[in-house]
């Protein structure tokens, strides 16, 4: 493994910890959750760098990089769901996570087929994973913030949701347009 992987495997690792600590729903668990968070979503930033820079890249690398933030993102918003039970959180949740399932889906699709072109990251995909991370972030916070960070929270929230559905119209399109090329 290259240094980048262990990195990458870091953001992995950090999910159980930072999950128990949100179930606690004290102040102090929710800091060091969110500090852990920062951290993985450091990591996030940290491994492709220094893949870079290292010059070693490798597939086993990219599949690993995915995987971690599908991990990261699907789990911890799971878990998030044991303590926010409202179907203002659930129906976003759901969302999200179904856009997670199909890309994931798609881009298994076109490694079978190797005929079929890669889907490539895109900048809307990028995006929603920030807001993603930043809502997740910001329902760690709510035991600590108060009530309107909540309602904040929510919209944040909401609005990674529909960063997701855009993202995966976006990626079927880009991939429907590749295939009738």
């Amino acid at each position: 493994m290259t240094s980048a992987s262990y990195i990458t495997s870091l953001r992995i690792l950090l999910i159980m910890p930072i999950a128990y600590l949100i179930s606690n729903n004290s102040e102090s668990s929710s800091f060091i959750a969110f500090s852990l968070l920062l951290i993985a979503g450091t990591t996030d930033y940290l491994d492709g760098y220094v893949a870079r820079k290292t010059n070693t890249v490798t597939e086993l690398g990219a599949l690993l990089d995915l995987v971690a933030d599908k991990l990261l993102i699907c789990l911890l918003f799971v878990w998030l769901l044991t303590v926010y039970q409202s179907i203002y959180f659930v129906i976003p949740v759901m969302i999200i996570l179904f856009r997670e399932i199909t890309i994931s889906y798609i881009r298994q699709f076109l490694a079978e087929n190797k005929n079929e072109s890669k889907l490539r990251v895109r900048r809307l995909g990028k995006s929603k994973t920030i807001v993603q991370f930043i809502a997740i972030s910001m329902f760690m916070l709510v035991p600590v913030m108060g009530q309107s960070f909540h309602r904040l929270a929510f919209i944040v929230l909401w609005t990674a949701s529909i960063l997701s559905l855009l993202s995966l119209v976006d990626y079927f399109f880009s991939w429907k347009n590749r295939t009738n090329s």
